[in-house]
């Protein structure tokens, strides 16, 4: 169909078509008219993602989920905070509701949640694109209805999600405050236990550091190292004694025996010249043999003593030492028991440290929790509560009648092509080849027009024949 038989067919028919135009742009008209006026009310409220918890010192992980928003957009839509809006707008009391829920479920069910899940139905929430602001719409047929309910979900959901945050810190506030106690009364028996087994046992000061005992065995061992080292010294004295005593160096030492020694050598000089001068029977030759007689017996003596004192001397040493490692032994044995009843002290030591550090963790987690709980700060907040509308949102009177006025256009054009289709008639010269295969050869003039127009009728008009 080219565009000439087009508009051929819209001149004859447009009758058709102004007909089911006029019905269609008329009916959506009427409609649009009658149609109850919805109102649309709109608020918006910011999530922060970004700043820390006053309380934990950090962003908490789940925030930054992508999934967050959309988790908040679920809580904002949920049953629970349409009751909060029902309650809070005490919409329990309006008869109207409660007629309508009679009539609706025959009383069955909850009234309340039948009036939450009506509210619930009319809200919407979308996140804005790009931003962390949640959108939420209300729609209804009074405008202040419609404002009350959306600024209602606000509150009641700024109230849900403080209860959310807030609620399992009490439950944790409660349980921590229930083991903080369990915690206190375990370190207290701790604490006891250790305190009645050091009065049991006598220990004051269980860092060995500080023990006087401790003290007293490293005393002993040096002292007991000491003896050792002269009991060495006073038998290798006494073996050089009994070996050779006058080569000694304790005979050589002494001041007698060298005093001696040089009173016997001038003697012996004194009597070698003696002899020589006045032969062995002179009576000083005789005194001075009885000298040196004497002084040789008082060089041995004194010999013998310093011998005897040497072995006297190891005697006492090993003795001594005898006595020091009996009283070491004793010591040794004495801190060994003592160090293994301060050992048992240090274990309970360690479970009243282990007991108090567990104490101090629930208390530090209680008293975190107590914060939490008193929390009056969240992370989210209204950025824009809902005015009440001015404008209704629907029904749209241009936006329908434009939309019925491309309706009505189509389907006018789509009735007069079905009626042409009906009653099929040439409209055009053109279609003659195409239908007949016969050349044109005139056309009747329309007689009323040219008499409404006053021009004189010809009874034909004739056209070149084609070939």
């Amino acid at each position: 169909m080219t565009f000439e038989q087009l508009v051929a067919i819209l001149r004859a028919r447009w009758l058709v078509a102004a007909a089911v135009f006029t019905l269609i742009v008329g009916t959506v008209g009427a409609f649009t008219w009658l149609m109850p006026k919805t109102y649309t009310a709109t608020a918006s409220l910011l999530v922060d993602v970004k700043s820390p918890d006053p309380i934990a010192g950090g962003v908490p992980q789940g925030i930054l989920a992508p999934s967050y928003l959309m988790t908040q957009i679920d809580v904002i839509t949920s049953m629970r905070v349409a009751q909060k809006v029902v309650a809070n707008l005490k919409l329990t009391e309006a008869a109207s509701l409660r007629q309508k829920w009679v009539e609706s479920t025959n009383s069955t069910g909850s009234f309340e949640g039948y009036v939450a899940q009506l509210i619930r139905s009319s809200l919407e929430a979308r996140p804005s694109r790009g931003s962390n602001v949640i959108n939420l719409q209300y729609q209804a047929s009074d405008p202040e209805f419609a404002s009350a309910v959306v600024n209602a979900f606000v509150s009641a959901y700024l109230e849900i999600s403080m209860e959310l945050r807030t609620d399992p810190a009490k439950q944790y506030g409660v349980f921590f405050e229930g083991s903080s106690k369990q915690m206190r009364e375990r370190v207290q028996a701790a604490q006891d236990k250790l305190s009645t087994f050091l009065q049991r046992q006598g220990i004051v000061v269980t860092d060995e550091r500080l023990d006087v005992e401790t003290a007293r065995l490293n005393e002993l061992s040096n002292t007991y190292v000491g003896m050792q080292t002269a009991v060495a010294d006073s038998e290798s004295r006494r073996a050089a004694v009994k070996a050779n005593a006058r080569d000694t160096q304790d005979v050589m030492n002494s001041p007698l025996v060298a005093g001696l020694k040089q009173d016997l050598v001038r003697q012996e000089v004194a009597l070698s010249q003696i002899r020589t001068r006045l032969g062995d029977s002179h009576p000083q030759t005789i005194e001075l043999k009885t000298n040196v007689i004497d002084i040789r017996a008082k060089l041995d003596a004194e010999i013998q003593r310093v011998s005897t004192s040497v072995n006297i001397n190891n005697s006492m040493s090993v003795s001594r030492a005898a006595q020091v490692k009996v009283s070491l032994e004793e010591q040794r044995t004495k801190v060994l028991k003592l160090k293994q009843l301060r050992d048992e002290a240090a274990m309970l030591q360690r479970d009243v440290d282990n007991a108090r550090n567990i104490y101090d963790g629930v208390l530090a987690r209680m008293n975190m929790t107590s914060l939490e709980a008193q929390a009056v700060q969240n992370n989210v907040v209204p950025l824009e509560y809902s005015a009440v509308p001015s404008f209704p949102s629907s029904p749209r009177m241009f936006a329908n009648v434009a939309l019925g006025t491309l309706v009505g256009l189509l389907l006018a054009l789509v009735s007069v092509l079905v009626v042409e289709r009906l009653d099929r008639r040439l409209r055009t010269t053109a279609e003659i080849d195409d239908l007949f295969h016969l050349p044109y050869a005139g056309s009747i003039p329309n007689f009323k027009k040219q008499l409404k127009s006053g021009a004189t009728s010809e009874p034909f008009k004739l056209s070149s024949a084609r070939a």
